[in-house]
């Protein structure tokens, strides 16, 4: 990782995330346009019947849409990165749920243009490439529906991500078998080369994300050094290279920890990395028992061979052109502000900071202890703020609200960048409350608990 300075931080960088912004909104509007051009230019359209050419059309979009949404979350730390996790997440869902509306069409004009009208779908007499093409849909509807009424239902991360994963790639299989066994598609040269690189970048995305980064991760695993139990049931993770000298991150990115024999072990949670980024051989996690999985953590052993697979996301102070930072933190949302305040510390960074620290109780400041010393290496404000507080406390009190912000703010407006994390509602009535004092959307910069 490079160490500038505060002075090289304060010149404009090139707007990265924007870029990357306008470069996938290209991609998807490519993916949605060029299987029309395909079929409009390669005369496969040519005397059709309307319904027939819609059943083709919105076929052949909602195969390309379901490839750019199985892009996505594959973890490719470019993506991640630049974009976000939220972005990418939301853009997920966005492109599965649009795929999943065309198919819905689809399944109506082929129904429409068959002689065989509803009979098409009688499965004692349909063709494989029907029983196909129903698998794929009901299995996009189960997948969308399971994806919408998850925060109702609750269920353990590790169920739901096994049915989101093994009903993907069963959309993606039965969605490229039911293609290939329609003659009228992939006889067309043309068509079938954009069938093939589709594909191609199927598969290739398959064995990146299962093989090649497992691998990757099993020659850059960690040993936990030691394990530090909190007031408020949390545990901090503090880990240590094996063998390689550490895996750089910007401060503020997550990673997803992997504890078991190998890297290829599906069970996996993400977590904030809450070390300095100067320090990539030492990572620390400070991990909530809230699940399962995160009381296990709490349970593990010094020298137990951990395994990350990260870097990940663009929550970061990094490349940004700011004269001070705000800092914004509820319960546990605290450890990339950690991960940032030290690695700022590190590097001799000049510039003033402002840490909103919210919680119920005095048990949930997990930031003390471990920010004991930075206020003499940084130009750094901490405001904490609670609902419950002791008697003896001579803080904030209630909630962070519009009067709190304006109190502790810095006097400069138009080029501080401000970073929120914590659960939902909070990021979101902090994030209104900021654009209602007049700041500029790209200057927040927001992370969610749950958004993994």
């Amino acid at each position: 990782m490079s160490q500038k300075a505060s002075t090289s931080l304060n010149r404009r960088p090139l707007p990265r995330r924007r870029l990357a912004s306008l470069g996938w909104a290209v991609v998807v509007l490519l993916t949605l346009a060029i299987p029309v051009v395909l079929l409009e230019r390669t005369g496969v359209l040519s005397g059709l019947p309307l319904l027939h050419v819609l059943s083709l059309a919105t076929g052949l979009i909602a195969l390309s849409l379901l490839v750019a949404a199985f892009l996505l979350p594959s973890r490719v730390r470019t993506l991640t990165s630049q974009l976000g996790i939220e972005r990418v997440l939301r853009t997920h869902r966005a492109l599965a749920v649009a795929a999943g509306a065309i198919v819905l069409a689809h399944v109506v004009f082929a129904v429409a243009h068959s002689p065989a009208g509803l009979g098409l779908l009688d499965l004692r007499t349909a063709p494989p490439r029907v029983w196909f093409a129903l698998t794929a849909t009901v299995s996009i509807v189960a997948i969308v529906v399971l994806a919408w009424t998850r925060r109702r239902r609750r269920p353990r991360y590790e169920g739901w991500r096994l049915s989101h994963v093994i009903l993907a790639n069963v959309i993606v299989i039965a969605t490229a078998m039911h293609v290939w066994l329609l003659d009228d598609l992939v006889n067309n040269a043309m068509v079938l080369a954009w069938f093939t690189l589709l594909a191609v970048l199927v598969v290739g995305l398959w064995v990146y994300r299962w093989w090649w980064r497992p691998r990757r991760q099993r020659q850059n695993a960690y040993l936990i050094d030691e394990i530090h139990q909190h007031p408020d049931s949390s545990a901090t993770l503090v880990l240590h290279a094996e063998g390689h000298e550490g895996v750089p991150f910007r401060p503020g990115q997550f990673a997803f920890l992997k504890i078991g024999a190998s890297p290829h072990v599906f069970e996996e949670h993400p977590f904030t990395i809450a070390s300095a980024a100067t320090e990539p051989w030492r990572k620390e996690f400070t991990i909530k028992a809230l699940g399962d999985f995160s009381e296990l953590v709490a349970g593990m052993k010094a020298g137990r061979r951990v395994y990350l697979d990260g870097p990940h996301g663009s929550f970061t102070v990094d490349g940004l052109a700011s004269e001070a930072i705000v800092l914004i933190a509820g319960g546990v949302g605290i450890t990339p502000m950690l991960s940032m305040v030290r690695t700022l510390a590190e590097r001799r960074d000049q510039r003033h900071i402002v840490l909103f620290v919210a919680g119920r109780t005095a048990d949930d400041l997990l930031h003390r202890e471990r920010l004991d010393g930075l206020v003499h290496d940084l130009d750094l404000d901490i405001v904490e703020i609670l609902e419950e507080p002791p008697e003896s406390w001579d803080g904030e009190v209630g909630w962070l609200t519009r009067p709190m912000l304006k109190r502790h703010l810095p006097r400069l407006r138009q080029r501080i960048d401000y970073f929120i994390c914590g659960p939902g509602p909070m990021v979101a009535a902090v994030t209104r409350t900021l654009e209602g004092l007049g700041v500029r959307n790209s200057r927040i910069h927001t992370e969610l608990f749950d958004v993994v």
